[in-house]
């Protein structure tokens, strides 16, 4: 986290300053967005000439992030007021802006690179937008008070030429109440700053988004895991052509007088797969001897790691086929559960700033202040449910609970 003292005058200088200390992170989380991707380490490896050098990519990195991003906001963050009161102008804001979509693009950001931002913007017609922002060209800088207030934020952009070389920067600088944009060269040297313009946000308007604690992606902490599981593989096939390509070891026999006469030999042996040996001869293939069992134990053993330290389950083992009870589903998801919880705490804090932002610009257009304390996000993860087992529950509390209370229980009610 960058932090300065509260009272510290806001530049386009003090913006360079910040993004020359961003830049160094860059490298860590190229390479988290190139395993997203497929990749790996393994498709750079070599080995000796004539060596089989398969390269197998099996991607759980974008596994691990595409099943925690759908399960956790796969079905759309909803907001309901506590008292009852109409927030449908906020509603609609967020409707216009497609925000379920721009949810799933802020988690899929915070699962690769742990953390993820969010820019607020207003067009000429006064119509509130909201765009997410790459990690690797955006960031926050906080006061150093124990309130940790943001105080401005920062994005910059490459300006390429027409043969794709970077020939400098275009950099945003926002803070509580203006946006400044300025213009770099590729090293950062700034060569023009444009006028001040306020946005009527109330607030900086880039919003940073953890993805946990510790600002780390889902599948960080497995990526040696993941090498492991692709070089393991990858020797697996390797090993496979390599006894394809085994050595024909002949004993006791002659081929031929010369090596043209030899060469047409192990020709005729290899075009009709028979060949004539005497009482003496013999003749057998070398291979390499390996134990298939012993490496499809190491296999699942990795894999299993992978899945228990990122907490993401597999979801084609066989312990989650079958129509399973609620709770015995639950039980099978608790790590993922949990993990999931963290998110969305520290989801719920971005999109609060977000519903606070909006409320402010709201203001500035002439409609009335929504009361955001009184909104409630409620998340609802993306997992198939038992619906036999919803219905008998419903059922036996039909004459314990209201109507409403039983309608919010449905999975068709909204």
């Amino acid at each position: 986290m960058f932090t300065i003292p509260e009272d510290t005058k806001i530049t386009p200088k003090l913006a360079v300053s910040f993004i020359l200390k961003h830049l160094p992170d860059n490298d860590r989380l190229d390479r988290l967005y190139r395993y997203y991707v497929g990749e790996h380490d393994i498709l750079s490896r070599s080995r000796g000439q004539g060596a089989a050098n398969n390269r197998l990519v099996c991607n759980h990195a974008k596994y691990i992030t595409d099943c925690t991003t759908g399960y956790f906001l796969g079905t759309p963050v909803k907001y309901i007021s506590r008292s009852g009161k109409d927030i449908s102008v906020v509603k609609d804001v967020l409707k216009r802006c497609d925000s379920d979509t721009q949810d799933i693009d802020l988690a899929r950001f915070g699962s690769i690179f742990g953390v993820s931002y969010e820019m607020i913007y207003m067009t000429e017609t006064g119509t509130i937008k909201l765009a997410s922002l790459d990690p690797r060209s955006a960031f926050v800088v906080y006061d150093d008070t124990v309130a940790q207030k943001p105080v401005f934020g920062v994005y910059y952009m490459p300006i390429c030429s027409n043969d794709g070389y970077t020939t400098g920067y275009r950099v945003y600088l926002c803070d509580s109440e203006t946006v400044t944009e300025f213009l770099t060269t590729p090293s950062f040297t700034i060569t023009s700053v444009g006028e001040p313009y306020r946005h009527f946000f109330g607030g900086v308007p880039i919003t940073e988004y953890y993805n946990n604690w510790d600002r780390q992606g889902d599948y960080e902490q497995v990526t040696t895991l993941i090498d492991a599981y692709n070089v393991l593989q990858s020797d697996r096939v390797n090993d496979k052509e390599q006894f394809v390509d085994s050595l024909l070891v002949i004993k006791g026999q002659v081929l031929g007088d010369t090596g043209e006469e030899q060469s047409e030999t192990l020709k005729s042996i290899k075009q009709f797969g028979v060949m004539t040996i005497d009482d003496t001869g013999d003749a057998k293939w070398l291979t390499r001897q390996f134990d298939e069992n012993s490496v499809d134990v190491l296999r699942r053993s990795i894999e299993n790691d992978i899945h228990k330290f990122s907490g993401v389950p597999c979801m084609s083992d066989s312990s989650f086929s079958g129509n399973s009870s609620g709770v015995a589903m639950k039980y099978k998801l608790l790590g993922f559960e949990q993990m999931t919880k963290i998110k969305e705490r520290y989801f719920t804090e971005g999109l609060k700033i977000r519903l606070e932002l909006i409320s402010n610009a709201l203001v500035t257009i002439g409609a009335p202040r929504p009361d955001i304390g009184d909104i409630q996000i409620v998340f609802t993860h993306n997992l198939p449910e038992n619906e036999e087992e919803k219905a008998k529950t419903i059922s036996l509390l039909k004459d314990v609970l209201s109507k409403e209370q039983i309608a919010k229980m449905l999975p068709v009610a909204e």
